[in-house]
């Protein structure tokens, strides 16, 4: 559940909303690639970056976060979940592969990384009760699993590699920065890291939050206690705000 998504989930919305603004007392009609959907009720619409469609494999970071997403059988379970099928659609206005819920005159936009990623955005916009207890009973485990390895709430893992992944070497100074500074009350940030290439530091990441994690992609920081993550390139200032929400969540 990558925060960066909500710019991207914003400019997306932005596109779609004016079909929403003129729609029927009675139904909402959405506007994706110039096809309209009339929605009744909830609905769930996952979209698929138009850029995966014909990735090179060969190429180093073209297939980046289209290859491990969708699931025929992942698909099936959320359309029982909310009650109504799971509409497909390829867009050129996602980079990753998001769900879109429309809720009759609203509509928010989700990370669709894993089913636990899809049920807190049903959960968190539309109160879907089976969404609902599936992602608390995730997060529980999580909890439980991480408190057993030592890692107490507030904590953030930062998932890195010593490996070939120069990213990472700039990340891991960024990580040290927040490492010195104070939260709030005057206490350091809880950091623990996670090296790829290290088999026991990695069991926190492919144990306990392999379910919120692809475990492919380095760097990270992780959130246990909130299933939150932020993958990729962050500033020292994104790496704090997510620190501090950690925190907030324990």
């Amino acid at each position: 559940m990558d925060n960066r998504n909500l710019l991207v989930g914003l400019s997306v919305l932005c596109v779609i909303l004016v079909a929403l603004i003129f729609s029927g007392a009675t139904s909402t009609t959405v506007y994706i690639n110039r096809t309209v959907y009339p929605v009744e009720g909830l609905q769930v619409f996952y979209l698929y970056p138009l850029r995966c469609v014909n990735c090179d494999l060969n190429k180093p970071g073209q297939c980046d976060f289209c290859t491990s997403y969708y699931d025929v059988r992942l698909m099936d379970l959320v359309s029982q979940e909310v009650g109504a099928p799971v509409k497909f659609v390829v867009s050129d206005v996602v980079q990753r592969p998001n769900v879109l819920v429309v809720n009759d005159d609203k509509m928010t936009l989700g990370d669709a990384k894993t089913r636990y990623n899809i049920a807190n955005t049903l959960c968190r916009f539309a109160g879907v009760e089976k969404s609902c207890a599936l992602f608390n009973g995730e997060l529980a485990r999580i909890e439980s699993c991480v408190e057993g390895l030592g890692v107490e709430p507030g904590t953030v893992v930062y998932h890195t590699s010593s490996g070939n992944c120069p990213v990472c070497r700039k990340m891991d100074s960024i990580v040290s920065e927040l490492k010195g500074l104070e939260y709030q009350d005057g206490t350091y940030y809880n950091v623990k890291s996670a090296d790829h290439q290290n088999k026991d530091d990695i069991k926190i990441v492919t144990d306990c939050m392999n379910s919120f994690d692809n475990i492919d992609y380095a760097p990270q920081l992780l959130c246990p206690i909130n299933g939150m993550d932020l993958t990729g390139e962050f500033t020292l200032g994104q790496a704090r705000e997510f620190a501090d929400k950690c925190i907030q969540s324990a």
